[in-house]
Parts: structure tokens; C-alpha cells; sequence
């Protein structure tokens, strides 16, 4: 809950509005899960367009965050990913504009 009101209390633009979702966590629990839409958005693009195991994907992240809430972990996992595939020049939807 605090991330989430750290994200509410942030500048807002669009994209960035906390949006929640219910996300099974490395203990198969639904767990919610705030990230900004905008993130959101680009996970949800990397889901139309490769083979991810969601489950799966999710269950690391949530065992990878150490004294992060599950939210601020996913959050930063995207966001690399958003990073690794520009450093590897790979595609970017359109939305993210130059990064």
C-alpha cells in the first residue's frame, strides 16, 4: 500500500496513474501487484508478441526482491527489460517513443 500511495503522489502524466492487478507470486498466492498503466501496458505488449511464461515470470521476480514489495520489484524487472532490449536494439513498441 505504501508504493502505491508513493506512486499516486508523483507527478502525474499519462501513462503514470497506479494501476493494480492480481498476480500469483512465487507462492502461487494472488497478490496485487500497482505498476504504473504505462508499464502495464508494455508488459502487456511483450505478452502479444513473445512466449513468456507468465506464471513463471512472476514466481522469479516475487523470489528476486529481497526487501522490495513485490510491486517495486515488477516494476523494476520491466523496466529493465525495457533496457536490455534497447541495449540489444531490440523492437520497442511505438508507445515508448525514444528512450
Amino acid at each position: 500500500m505504501e508504493f502505491e500511495a508513493y506512486l499516486k503522489s508523483q507527478s502525474q502524466h499519462e501513462g503514470t496513474d497506479p494501476e493494480g492487478r492480481f498476480i500469483k507470486n512465487a507462492f502461487c498466492i494472488e497478490e496485487r501487484v500497482v505498476l504504473p498503466a504505462s508499464y502495464w501496458r508494455y508488459f502487456d505488449w511483450l505478452l502479444d508478441r513473445y512466449v513468456i511464461d507468465v506464471d513463471r515470470y512472476w514466481a522469479d521476480c516475487d523470489k528476486d526482491r529481497g526487501d522490495m514489495t513485490f510491486s517495486e520489484n515488477a516494476m523494476r524487472w520491466v523496466y529493465q527489460d525495457m533496457l536490455d532490449r534497447k541495449e540489444a536494439g531490440d523492437p520497442l513498441p511505438d508507445f515508448l517513443g525514444r528512450l
